[in-house]
């Protein structure tokens, strides 16, 4: 395989050129002769895709990938001669479910990434696929967040927090979590340790309007001002009327006595 080729693909992903990238990998798959190399090539063809948005494409490259090496006598999820396949496995299951998330089918996803743990239980706890287990467990604890199963996301959320990756989006959730319990000091620590490290903006806005939330819990109406001005400013028109940001602002400004602020949202949430 071209190696500087690929890892040139993958730079312009990590730069948002995602055409580009797509461009490079399919280049890259095309000079590729083990069908392992190339089906794992065209895996990130379609994580490419799934960053898009173009959710059908992706599949369509899953699909490539699993052709590529459905035919080989040692495709096994337990006992393969040739550890890359239960990893290539591994990684097309989890695009899949990842595919899944992506267009709002948390339910469906959940239900795969839940598969994908049961199918590999064995594997998983080789050391080479600890990564994989991680990132497993990291995803489905997501998931039960945000499908409001908190109870069952907490306990894995807590196992991640040793884990190497996505430290930001983990704290965030057990932030969310906490917030879930009335935990509120809890999830303000969480919470404000999810933002210094820095959140992609999806949830950003969400850690401020949560943190906000934890801080009016615990009497700090200043702060809690502060956090949902913060949210205010960068959060979508959908999640302002979700969060019922609005009256979240009223009800702070009033308890502060700041009577014309407090008439203004007022009037911005009716």
């Amino acid at each position: 395989m071209d190696d500087k080729r690929f890892l040139s693909a993958t730079k312009l992903r990590d730069e948002g050129k995602l055409r580009e990238a797509i461009s490079e990998f399919l280049g890259v798959a095309e000079s590729v002769e083990d069908p392992v190399d190339k089906a794992g090539v065209i895996l990130n063809v379609a994580t490419t895709f799934n960053a898009l948005g173009e959710y059908d494409r992706a599949r369509q490259q899953l699909l490539a990938a699993r052709r590529l090496v459905s035919s080989l006598e040692d495709w096994s999820a337990e006992t393969p001669r040739d550890g890359r396949i239960v990893q290539l496995k591994v990684s097309l299951d989890f695009e899949d479910a990842e595919i899944c998330s992506f267009e709002g089918q948390l339910d469906m996803a959940l239900a795969k990434f839940d598969q994908l743990l049961k199918t590999y239980a064995r594997t998983l706890e080789e050391p080479e696929l600890h990564e994989s287990y991680e990132m497993i467990q990291t995803r489905r604890a997501f998931l039960l967040a945000d499908l409001g199963r908190w109870k069952e996301a907490l306990p894995i959320l807590k196992e991640a927090e040793s884990f190497q990756e996505r430290k930001p989006e983990i704290y965030f959730y057990l932030g969310h979590c906490y917030l879930s319990g009335s935990e509120h000091s809890k999830a303000a620590e969480k919470l404000i340790g999810a933002l210094r490290l820095g959140l992609p903006v999806r949830l950003e806005f969400r850690a401020h309007c949560e943190l906000g939330m934890a801080y009016s819990n615990l009497r700090d109406y200043q702060l809690a001002k502060v956090e949902f001005e913060k949210c205010l400013a960068s959060a979508d028109q959908k999640y302002l009327d979700q969060a019922h940001i609005w009256k979240r602002l009223e009800s702070v400004c009033r308890t502060l006595g700041l009577t014309g602020e407090a008439d203004r949202y007022a009037g911005l949430a009716s």
